[in-house]
């Protein structure tokens, strides 16, 4: 597996060794195939884990109240074969089966409180092979959510918790990356824009645990907002359905 994002790496990411050539890094047709189609079959390998996963994730999240209006809202998802090249070329030294996110589920939880009761939860009953608490240290770029990657049947699947207003915050600045064609949320871009993006963050943050907004940061955020308005389209992230 590990050999098969190689070829894909270097296929889609390296350049052509010679004239006429179709894929990067001396790589030929029947490499890429047979490297794609590996691939493919390490993503099926991770739908069963995955939806187990994401059931046992409704139970702890329906036990400790996490229901939004009425519902449940956990989602899963297997990364896209074109997402998992992209990664792999961002990370040159990843190897394919160190890729923790193959399989993805994800909880958006009511409250800050619900977040900590479901992790606490989750540790004291799954098999966690690492977790990354961007609550506790958000990452640079604003992005909050704790994250933790459960082994199920000898498979990682990445567990996403986040709060509404965590989701709104990550969900918007996908969305103004993939408007603007620019990976925002992997640091690429405008400085400006991130600075509005962790300022947006700062009150998102404020505002889950129930405390006043820090003197000045209202007035910074309008400051970065008018620096960065007529690249975005006018709107605040939204609150998902």
């Amino acid at each position: 597996m590990n050999r098969a994002g190689d070829v894909l790496r270097a296929a889609f990411h390296s350049p052509r060794e010679q004239e006429g050539d179709v894929f990067g890094g001396g790589k030929s047709a029947d490499e890429v195939i047979e490297a794609m189609e590996a691939v493919t079959w390490w993503k099926q390998e991770h739908a069963g884990p995955l939806s187990k996963v994401a059931a046992n994730l409704r139970y702890h999240v329906t036990k400790e109240n996490g229901a939004i209006e009425g519902r449940i809202d956990v989602a899963q998802r297997l990364k896209k074969r074109d997402t998992i090249i992209d990664k792999l070329q961002r990370y040159p030294k990843m190897q394919l089966t160190r890729m923790h996110d193959v399989g993805g589920v994800r909880a958006t939880l009511p409250s800050l409180g619900c977040l900590t009761a479901v992790s606490r939860r989750l540790r004291k009953t799954w098999t966690i092979a690492t977790t990354r608490d961007y609550i506790a240290v958000p990452k640079d770029l604003g992005y909050r959510a704790i994250h933790h990657d459960v082994v199920r049947g000898s498979k990682v699947i990445e567990v996403q918790l986040r709060t509404i207003r965590q989701h709104a915050w990550a969900n918007q600045v996908e969305d103004d990356g993939r408007m603007l064609g620019t990976g925002y949320k992997f640091g690429f871009g405008c400085e400006d824009i991130h600075a509005y993006y962790r300022a947006v963050s700062e009150v998102f943050w404020a505002q889950d645990s129930d405390q006043s907004l820090p003197e000045g940061l209202q007035d910074e955020l309008r400051a970065r907002y008018e620096k960065i308005k007529g690249v975005l389209r006018p709107s605040t992230p939204r609150r998902p359905r």
